[in-house]
């Protein structure tokens, strides 16, 4: 059974009266959908419907736990406790008592929190968990090349603090917004851009002639014009936010070359 800690990843318990109805007033996805499953994804935006975080919220027992990276843990709890303002909604860190991991081998023999990743069936299950786990350690590196391959984006690694919108991330495509929700933080822009249809810039799968560059390294045509930027990547494989009106041939950044990837096996590369 393969086994990867996580430790850039925090928890956050919600509890109380109000807890199920403020959640589902700020975020992006349905709370009522953990009537029916373990755990959703989802993000809290801006009023101008641009990132703020994203995490994964689990129902148990009484208490919602909310998993997030662990640089915006703080920041996720002094946002909570400022918009739940008079509501009944106890918001505590508990990322001391609990850690977080993957499994990448289904039916797994623990007892502590489990769910499959809402994001893709590809990326396993989650655990929060309390204490330690015996078994044998999995490679991030593979996993991070797996979601990569499947265009999930990682919102820290990824998205821009009020700069990102959801949408050209992919967001709607993994499971991260329910538009047929009431009102969010953010709703009428991102209902605004889903109508248009046509993004101006998106998420691609890209593969580097050599190894890619860092993240926020500009992309350029061969007629020198830039047409995006590097998001996360392992070795030679990548994500881009591209520009989707602008020509794709002959892609640089810095002096890789590198191309767009298109496969009719999954879904998401069928955007095109």
């Amino acid at each position: 059974m393969s086994y990867i800690p996580l430790p850039n990843r925090g928890v956050i318990m919600l509890y109380g009266l109000d807890t199920e109805g403020f959640l589902q007033s700020i975020i992006t996805n349905d709370i009522n959908k953990l009537n029916d499953q373990k755990a959703i994804y989802s993000l809290l935006l801006n009023p101008q419907g641009k990132y703020l975080y994203d995490f994964f919220l689990v129902k148990y027992e009484k208490y919602i736990f909310l998993e997030c990276e662990s640089i915006y843990l703080n920041q996720i709890v002094e946002k909570l406790n400022l918009l739940k303002t008079y509501l009944k909604v106890k918001i505590k860190n508990v990322s001391k008592l609990y850690k977080v991991g993957v499994f990448m081998d289904s039916n797994t023999e623990y007892q502590e929190i489990i769910f499959r990743d809402p994001r893709h069936t590809s990326l396993g299950e989650r655990m929060i968990y309390k204490n330690e786990v015996e078994a044998s350690m999995g490679d991030l590196t593979e996993y991070e090349l797996n979601r990569i391959k499947n265009l999930v984006p990682d919102g820290a690694k990824d998205m821009v603090q009020n700069s990102s919108f959801p949408l050209q991330y992919l967001i709607d495509r993994i499971n991260g917004i329910d538009f047929n929700k009431g009102c969010y933080i953010g709703q009428e822009v991102v209902n605004r851009m889903k109508r248009q249809q046509v993004l101006r810039r998106r998420l691609y799968l890209v593969n580097g002639h050599d190894i890619l560059p860092g993240v926020g390294t500009k992309i350029i045509n061969n007629n020198g014009e830039e047409v995006g930027e590097m998001r996360s990547s392992i070795n030679n494989i990548g994500l881009a936010l591209l520009y989707t009106e602008k020509s794709h041939i002959n892609l640089y950044a810095n002096k890789t070359a590198i191309s767009v990837a298109y496969s009719t096996s999954n879904e998401f590369l069928t955007l095109g």
